[in-house]
């Protein structure tokens, strides 16, 4: 009876190790896996938390940026267009004097100095529109159709309802003529002769009439 005692407290006493046990295994388990996903939020939270104080860093920064260099914002938007693309600077044109000849309100031929722009090249043409330009000042709207070489001559032709063929004496015909001529030979050594035409044929108006190739003025330079 006394044996069969202590093999009953025996194995009490292993039951209560074993249930004492077994519940410690539960617990520490249920603690693990509902801990687990509570640090990983956590974590979570802490890494986007270090990540919005890094943007706001950031941005604090260029602000500060702009603020202590306020030139920035300025030159970038001289530079480029509203489109964005970048703005061509445009850069003043360099002229060259150019002594002409045009006609005075006394129907006299009178010297002047005209600009040209120097990266052109000096042709009969341009020394013809810078004459027809200069007597537009005073009020002397010239037509001219074309203007061609042959050699070293010049053929000036001129369209048949404007000056110097209408709308004109005969006195500021002749210094039209006169000064288209002289400013062609004076600035241009290749060139000795002056043939004018109307619109392709003969010059002929009111006071002057010439043959198709007869040369109006000749230099003897």
């Amino acid at each position: 009876m006394k044996y069969y005692n202590k093999n009953l407290v025996l194995i009490l006493v292993l039951s209560c190790i074993f249930l004492f046990t077994g519940c410690n295994s539960v617990r520490l388990k249920t603690f693990k896996e509902e801990n687990v996903p509570e640090k990983n939020v956590e974590s979570n939270e802490e890494n986007q938390e270090n990540q919005d104080n890094q943007d706001n860093e950031e941005d604090l920064e260029d602000a500060e940026s702009l603020v202590s260099n306020p030139e920035d914002t300025s030159n970038s938007s001289d530079e480029t267009n509203d489109n964005g693309s970048t703005a061509n600077i445009v850069q003043p044109v360099e002229n060259v004097e150019l002594l002409i000849y045009t006609v005075n309100s006394s129907s006299e031929l009178e010297a002047v100095t005209a600009l040209v722009p120097a990266n052109q090249e000096l042709t009969p043409k341009l020394v013809v529109d810078t004459v027809v330009d200069s007597m537009a000042d005073q009020s002397l709207l010239i037509g001219v159709e074309n203007v061609t070489t042959q050699d070293d001559t010049v053929i000036v032709s001129f369209y048949a309802d404007q000056a110097p063929l209408t709308n004109v004496g005969a006195g500021f015909e002749e210094a039209i003529l006169n000064a288209i001529a002289q400013s062609i030979t004076d600035n241009l050594d290749d060139y000795h002769k002056v043939i004018y035409r109307v619109e392709g044929g003969p010059y002929m108006s009111g006071h002057i009439e010439l043959e198709i190739d007869e040369v109006y003025f000749e230099d003897s330079k």
